[in-house]
């Protein structure tokens, strides 16, 4: 049975007695790792508005429509291109928490729990502690992060973002400076990341 990331945790989680076994046993905003693009969107509209964000062409993102979001304030869906089915291989959601980042990372922590108990199959939980964003070269914009590699291959990311003022306005992005970063990846989206995105 799929679980939800949607309801208990700031309505990210429906929590079953059951633990999850892989990385498609959970959805954001009703979708999950597998699923086709094209139960969401049409083949017009993935072919309009798909982006590319990485050196290479193999993976293609689209950003979540405003009308789709009911828990996160943004998101992406990341697919292969080629594939004529658009099966979904990545799905990340933001909450946005202006400049509160002590909120953010309580909701973190909340989360990560959540995941612990459901993830039955982690191989490797990376508390990765806080450190620099590696886009700005300031240093001045942080990251706290948590990842969870699990033993399908797939990926979950729980990140609070703390960005420096002058680093959004430099680069023309959304003015809110603490952001929290769900993220799940299948084994080869995870593995696409790792070794070939950049």
């Amino acid at each position: 049975m799929k679980k939800l990331l949607g309801i208990v945790v700031l309505g990210l989680f429906l929590i079953t007695p059951s633990q999850a076994d892989d990385i498609t046993d959970f959805q954001i905003e009703g979708m999950s790792i597998g699923d086709s693009l094209l139960d969401y969107y049409s083949k017009e509209e993935i072919n309009d508005y798909m982006q590319f964000g990485f050196k290479s062409k193999e993976f293609a993102y689209l950003n979540l429509k405003q009308k789709m979001l009911d828990t996160f304030d943004d998101g992406h869906i990341l697919f292969k291109p080629e594939d004529k089915k658009f099966i979904i291989h990545g799905i990340s959601g933001r909450i946005f928490f202006d400049n509160n980042i002590e909120d953010c990372k309580k909701k973190q922590k909340e989360i990560v729990n959540e995941f612990s108990e459901l993830f039955k199959n982690i191989s490797q939980k990376d508390d990765q502690g806080t450190f620099s964003y590696s886009a700005d070269d300031s240093g001045k914009s942080k990251v706290t992060a948590i990842n969870f590699q699990l033993n399908d291959g797939g990926a979950s990311h729980v990140g609070c973002y703390e960005f420096s003022k002058k680093f959004l306005e430099e680069n023309n992005y959304n003015p809110i400076q603490v952001v929290l970063s769900l993220s799940l990846a299948s084994a080869e989206y995870n593995d696409f990341q790792k070794n070939r995105a950049y």
